[in-house]
C-alpha cells in the first residue's frame, strides 16, 4: 500500500515527571523531575479548541469560524499511593521537607520517629504550578531499539476532584487532570514542546 509506513505506529507505555515549575526550565531540569512511578490506563494529551462560528444572513450558515479559545489538558491515573503523588492530584506542595514551615505540605519526622505527614489545609487562591514531562515511544521504534518522545510543560495545575480510597482487593491510585498554561516567554511554544527522537 502507497504512502504508509509501519513504523510511524507509536505504541507503549509513558513515564511521567512532575515537579515545581520553573519558567526557564531546561530539557536537563525536565529529566530531573520526580518520576510518579507506575500509571493505569496510560496518559492523555488533549488540545481543546472552543470555535466560534460567525453567521450571515445570506447563507443561514457560518461563513466563516474562528477559535475563540483553547484549552491543553493532561489526564492519567498514578498507580503508586505516595503522599507524593496523593499531594499533586490535590494541588499542593509535592516536595518532602525535613523540617515544617508553612510552605510545606509533605514534612519527614512531623508525627515522630519514621513517619511522613502529608498536612492539607485551606488552600491559596493560587494553585500550585507544576512542570510535566511525559517520555514515550517515537515512530521508528522496534524491540532493539527504542526513540522517546518527550511532552514538556512549564506550567500546569491539577483540575479535577480526586479521591483516595482504601480498599480491600483494588489498589489505591490517584486520577489527575492537568490544565496546561501558556508560558507567556516562551514565544511559539507557549504551552510547551513536544521532541522526538529520531535515527540519525
Amino acid at each position: 500500500m502507497a504512502n504508509t509506513t509501519a513504523a510511524n505506529i507509536v505504541v507503549g507505555e509513558a513515564v511521567v515527571r512532575v515537579g515545581t515549575s520553573n519558567l526557564t526550565m531546561t530539557g536537563t531540569d525536565f529529566d530531573a523531575l520526580r518520576h510518579v512511578g507506575y500509571t493505569q490506563g496510560g496518559v492523555e494529551i488533549s488540545w481543546q479548541p472552543d470555535m466560534v462560528d460567525i453567521e450571515v444572513d445570506q447563507f443561514g450558515d457560518a461563513a466563516k469560524v474562528i477559535q475563540s479559545k483553547v484549552k491543553v489538558m493532561v489526564k492519567t491515573t498514578m498507580a503508586e499511593g505516595t503522599l507524593e503523588n496523593l499531594a499533586v492530584a490535590w494541588s499542593y506542595n509535592s516536595t518532602i521537607a525535613n523540617s515544617d514551615s508553612a510552605s510545606s505540605d509533605i514534612v519527614n519526622t512531623l508525627d515522630g520517629a519514621n513517619t511522613t505527614t502529608f498536612k492539607f489545609g485551606g488552600q491559596s487562591v493560587y494553585p500550585f504550578e507544576k512542570a510535566i514531562q511525559i517520555e514515550g515511544n517515537a515512530p521508528n521504534s522496534t524491540a532493539s531499539t527504542t526513540y522517546t518522545r518527550k511532552f514538556r510543560t512549564k506550567r500546569a495545575i491539577s483540575m479535577e476532584s480526586s479521591t483516595i480510597s482504601m480498599k480491600r482487593a483494588e489498589a489505591t491510585v490517584f486520577a489527575v487532570s492537568f490544565r496546561v498554561l501558556p508560558a507567556s516567554d516562551d514565544t511559539g511554544y507557549e504551552y510547551g514542546k513536544i521532541i522526538d527522537q529520531k535515527p540519525a
